[in-house]
């Protein structure tokens, strides 16, 4: 194929995903930046998008029948470690410091030309929420499945549930549960390592943004 042809079409037709951070310290503007995926997210996204199912006998929700997606819960946590860099493998942050956010919220966002959609997951720890520490790593949360699953097409069995309420269903997660997705670190150059005094708030804003 004609090498301009080739990246006329890659540029025209190619779909991205990308994940970025926000950190603010107060009403201050400390880092942004890009975050790193681990595998649960990438094998749960898929799994979002393959996801069917069918109800048998109820015609009005609820139905017996659960889906599982990714924000169903979700959280963040920051941690100590400044030098680990991300590896699509790890299921934690390296040092991290196990306190939730005081508050979390989200929202959706979507260009007027439909060529760009995005998610905003916000998270904020108080003042004095964390003690005051070196903060070197931030972690994402959502709720993923484990990774364990096989090609439908080698096990189908596995993807299918029958009960006397659900005629079928296709199982969108495998042992859905909070995992980490994405990881912003000081060990990747994503941020300085950031000497918290606990004095004021300290604020994650992550995005997620489709374009094509």
């Amino acid at each position: 194929m004609n090498p301009k042809i080739d990246e006329r079409i890659k540029e025209e037709y190619e779909a991205k995903i990308e994940g970025k951070f926000k950190i603010y310290i107060g009403d201050e503007l400390y880092a942004k930046g890009k975050n790193k995926w681990t595998r649960y997210f990438a094998s749960s996204l898929v799994q979002v998008v393959i996801n069917t199912s069918r109800c048998g006998g109820c015609q009005y929700p609820p139905c017996k029948m659960e889906a599982y997606y990714m924000s169903r819960q979700y959280t963040a946590r920051a941690g100590n470690d400044t030098s680990t860099p991300t590896s699509p493998d790890m299921t934690d942050l390296v040092s991290k410091i196990d306190i939730a956010p005081d508050t979390q919220n989200r929202a959706l966002f979507k260009s007027s030309g439909y060529s760009e959609y995005s998610s905003r997951h916000k998270f904020m720890w108080n003042a004095g929420t964390i003690p005051a520490q070196t903060i070197g790593e931030f972690g994402v949360y959502l709720y993923l499945s484990d990774d364990s699953w096989s090609s439908p097409v080698e096990n189908p069995n596995l993807w299918y549930v029958s009960t006397s309420d659900v005629l079928t269903v296709l199982v969108p997660y495998v042992n859905p549960a909070l995992r980490l997705g994405a990881r912003i670190s000081s060990g990747d150059g994503d941020f300085d390592p950031i000497d918290y005094d606990s004095s004021e708030a300290l604020i994650l804003e992550w995005y997620v943004t489709i374009r094509f």
